[in-house]
């Protein structure tokens, strides 16, 4: 984790981050920050990705609903190159970014049943999406193993357009809920629908929330 870096909650309000490491925007272009940055997090700031005090204005509500999330792991087992691998994911974790089917699509293939299919990759294609997958969702075990995260050594914040704050190695003031959940990485909602706050549930991409809304 980085030293001095960390981000704090405001209830009903912002993410505070103090000592911020890089804040890159969706093209890893560095976006200017001050020391201690007020992340917006009810969606409506006209100054995204930094606060306004929209969600005073808009009654936005921090408080999570955790009455009807699909917070349980589920595990898909295979086999590559005679060695069992098992992929371990939290859907409520899930962000939707997509780094599983782009990298490995003969793997993950949403909407097939099972959708993850572990004996379809190379060892080296599965390990590369558990390191690029930005919310911790996925998880995996080779032999036997209990399933685990891959992470970088980066220290940074990335705005994902028309998504979540994608972070990494950044302390984070607040209770974990999920099935696994790294907190090494970890994603952040920023649309303010999230039923998992204050991480991303994959709401925005369901409700087709945009930047600029």
């Amino acid at each position: 984790m980085a030293k001095d870096t960390k981000i704090t909650l405001v209830d009903n309000g912002p993410l505070l981050v103090d000592a911020p490491p890089a804040i890159r925007d969706h093209k890893g272009d560095v976006i200017e920050t001050p020391e201690k940055a007020a992340l917006c997090r009810c969606g409506a700031s006209k100054r995204k990705p930094f606060c306004d005090g929209a969600h005073a204005r808009n009654g936005f509500s921090s408080a999570p609903d955790h009455s009807n999330i699909r917070n349980s792991e589920i595990r898909y087992e295979g086999e590559v190159g005679g060695e069992a691998v098992t992929i371990a994911y939290t859907p409520v974790l899930c962000s939707h970014a997509a780094e599983c089917q782009s990298r490995a699509h003969a793997v993950f293939q949403p909407g097939q049943q099972p959708w993850v299919n572990p004996s379809h990759g190379s060892i080296a294609s599965i390990l590369d999406v558990m390191a690029a997958c930005p919310s911790g969702a996925l998880r995996v075990a080779v032999g036997d193993q209990e399933p685990q995260h891959l992470t970088t050594g980066d220290v940074d914040i990335r705005v994902e357009k028309n998504g979540p704050y994608h972070v990494r190695n950044v302390a984070l003031d607040a209770e974990f809920n999920g099935v696994g959940a790294s907190r090494s990485k970890y994603v952040l909602c920023r649309c303010g629908l999230s039923k998992n706050k204050p991480f991303c549930d994959g709401t925005h991409h369901d409700a087709r929330w945009k930047d600029d809304e």
